[in-house]
């Protein structure tokens, strides 16, 4: 199945131009089977996302971009927001407690550096990468995060490579949202779940499992990474799943 997991609306989300019947339209549309709302530190509402799915016949779940100190998360399982949340760890204990997930967003926002910033003509972009990699390695937000949106559709390939390279060296499950703001955005990626879903616990434990592939569905205009413009098996998709794991259990055991 292909869901995307990040949709903002112009009626929780300043920023965007959609309302949520449009955005079910067009994603139905353009071939997903289901979205999440998404809004900017608000709750969409899991009545809301109820009833709109029933009314297109439609996967339809909502869920919270949630603004930490570190950078963006998307929550699912929790239908309420405080501004404790903007504490990644208060955040994550109360995930916890409901048997909820996230996933970190966009991390080259904040922590990949560009030469505006850096306030200088002398750029050596490779080099710089490194550095920024190295400096995002060490962020806690990341360090506890199990999954990573490695395409963003309203990103390009220089930044959706970074947030790859990231979730690589920390052993992170990958994901793809297209992070709708406009209609343009819609259907530009998704992540795949190979298993059938059909409730909003299906989905969450899913992303917990991090049974979960990112695809590119403007065939390679967002990613270098050409596996990510394809479906692999499940047998593939087990093998890429159980050496990310390994990688994880590595890191977390060195830094006992």
């Amino acid at each position: 199945m292909l869901i995307d997991l990040h949709n903002h609306t112009k009626i929780g989300s300043w920023d965007s131009k959609l309302n949520p019947d449009e955005t079910i339209a067009l994603s139905k549309e353009r071939g997903l089977d289901g979205i999440v709302f998404t809004e900017h530190d608000s709750v969409f509402g899991y009545k809301k996302a109820k009833a709109l799915s029933k009314k297109h016949g439609f996967l339809v779940f909502a869920g919270i971009e949630v603004n930490v100190e570190d950078g963006h998360v998307l929550v699912f399982g929790i239908d309420e927001y405080n501004d404790s949340f903007r504490k990644h760890k208060v955040l994550n204990e109360k995930i916890k407690k409901n048997n909820g997930a996230w996933i970190a967003q966009h991390p080259y926002r904040r922590w990949k550096p560009h030469p505006v910033v850096l306030q200088t003509s002398d750029w050596d972009n490779e080099a710089e990468n490194i550095k920024a990699l190295d400096r995002a390695k060490d962020v806690n937000l990341f360090e506890i995060s199990y999954s990573m949106d490695v395409l963003n559709g309203r990103a390009n390939i220089e930044n959706n490579s970074f947030s790859m390279d990231l979730a690589t060296e920390l052993g992170m499950h990958y994901t793809a949202s297209a992070d709708t703001h406009e209609e343009k955005d819609v259907g530009k990626v998704a992540t795949y779940f190979p298993k059938n879903i059909s409730t909003y616990e299906e989905l969450i434990e899913e992303i917990q499992l991090g049974h979960t592939w990112p695809v590119d569905l403007t065939n390679g205009s967002l990613t270098n990474y050409k596996d990510f413009c394809i479906i692999p098996s499940d047998d593939e998709l087990s093998k890429i799943w159980s050496e990310i794991k390994i990688t994880r259990d590595t890191i977390m055991k060195n830094k006992i």
